[in-house]
Formats: structure tokens, sequence, C-alpha cells
């Protein structure tokens, strides 16, 4: 039996959690989706579909809805162009593993498109 197979027995159909902060009922949405961590670890986050951190893995589905801190995004783009090609050839390395593959087979199909 693969590691594939037994991974996907685990995995349940579309999961959609709608709170806030507060851990109150809203209109947005963020979808369970799976995240790499460590050296082939794989751990539970969440995807917002809707507000400030939208298409963004956080921790909590109420981090979708709180605002991001303006100081930061201006460091993170600021970083992010200057270490674009590191990052770019990183990326490539690391999709090749196949803890990777297995994450992006798991996450399509949660998010309910076929893998």
């Amino acid at each position: 039996m693969k590691a594939e197979e037994v991974l996907f027995e685990y995995v349940c159909e579309l999961e959609e959690v709608w709170v806030d902060e507060n851990d109150e009922v809203l209109s947005e949405a963020a979808i369970r989706q799976w995240k790499k961590s460590g050296s082939g670890k794989m751990i539970k986050k969440y995807r917002c579909t809707a507000g400030p951190k939208k298409s963004r893995l956080v921790s909590k589905p109420g981090d979708c809805s709180v605002r991001k801190d303006p100081a930061k995004v201006r460091k993170g783009r600021k970083i992010m162009r200057q270490k674009k090609g590191v990052i770019k050839r990183k990326s490539q390395i690391s999709k090749r593993k196949s803890i990777s593959r297995i994450l992006k087979k798991l996450n399509a199909r949660l998010m309910g498109k076929t893998a």
C-alpha cells in the first residue's frame, strides 16, 4: 500500500469553516488545507476565501478577518524583491520532493478538484 493511499483514507470532502476572531459565524469562509512543516511533516491550516487575508494560509480561521500590519507588508515586499531569485530556486527544489506532491493532491481533493 502506498503512502498516498493511506493519507487519502483520512481526508474528507470539502470542509468550510465560517467564523471570525471570536469564533462567531460569519459570511466569509476558510477552507481546511494541508501545509508542509519541517522535513516531511504535514500540518492542518486554513485558507482564507475572503477578507484582508484572502488566499493565505492561517492557523486559525478567525485570523482571516484580522487586518494586515502595513509595516510588515512593506518589509515583506522589500525582502521578496531582494531575494526573488533565491526564493524561486528553493521553491523549484522543494516542489520536486514527494511530500510536496502528496500535499498538492490532498489539497486539490479538499478543494473539490480531481487529483
